[in-house]
């Protein structure tokens, strides 16, 4: 079990732009009624954010 959290501890950065800031801002998104271009679902485009945001907190250690 700790060897398991020792390989998934690295990739933090990335289950948090998957898990915790895609499905807020797209609930944010929704509550805002806000209309994405080509009628995309706000979770689809936040996934693609978060995903793409946490990879590069890995690759550069840091988030700004």
């Amino acid at each position: 079990m700790v060897g398991l959290l020792e390989k998934l501890m690295p990739w933090g950065p990335v289950f948090f732009g998957v898990l915790i800031f895609a499905p807020m801002w797209s609930a944010a998104i929704d509550a805002a009624a806000v209309t994405l271009p080509y009628g995309l679902p706000s979770l689809t485009v936040t996934l693609v954010v978060g995903l793409l945001w946490g990879i590069t907190a890995r690759i550069r250690g840091r988030w700004l």
